[in-house]
């Protein structure tokens, strides 16, 4: 079970979460907070598992990722030994995949991609993802503008 989180504690994740790279000194300082405090705060909030990991926030376009799109993915549920975790890890074990939800309503899977251009985005949908068994059909978002 869980320490329940005070303001502290979940003023510390905000900050994080905005900007992981910030030292322990520098959120102490905006919280007004001693650095033992933070420190202690947010070593309990890793052991206890609520940080789990600490990620770089890439700029994607530098990198040459210009598309970005949201794939809706619907399942065909009479497939033989179907199983919709196993499509969905199969799916995130894709390049280019950055993130993969099993989610309810019109759809079963939405999945979040980048690639270089429109042309690997086709590629990606034709030859990859509607490879994969168990997808029936597919519908691409592409996105126009992110905030990060």
């Amino acid at each position: 079970m869980f320490a329940k989180l005070d303001e502290k504690d979940m003023a510390i994740l905000e900050l994080l979460q905005k900007d992981c790279s910030k030292s322990k000194k520098w959120i102490a300082k905006r919280l007004s907070l001693p650095l033992t405090t933070v420190h202690n705060r947010i070593s309990k909030l890793e052991k206890e598992g609520i940080i789990s990991a600490y990620k770089a926030q890439l700029d994607w376009k530098k990198l040459g990722y210009d598309i970005s799109a949201f794939i809706q993915i619907t399942v065909e549920y009479d497939t033989k030994n179907y199983s919709q975790e196993d499509t969905a890890k199969k799916i995130r074990a894709l390049h280019g995949v950055e993130s993969v939800s099993i989610v309810a309503g019109t759809t079963d899977i939405i999945t979040k991609v980048r690639t270089k251009d429109t042309e690997a985005l086709n590629d990606f949908l034709l030859n990859h993802l509607r490879k994969i068994e168990g997808i029936d059909k597919t519908t691409s978002i592409v996105v126009l503008k992110e905030f990060q």
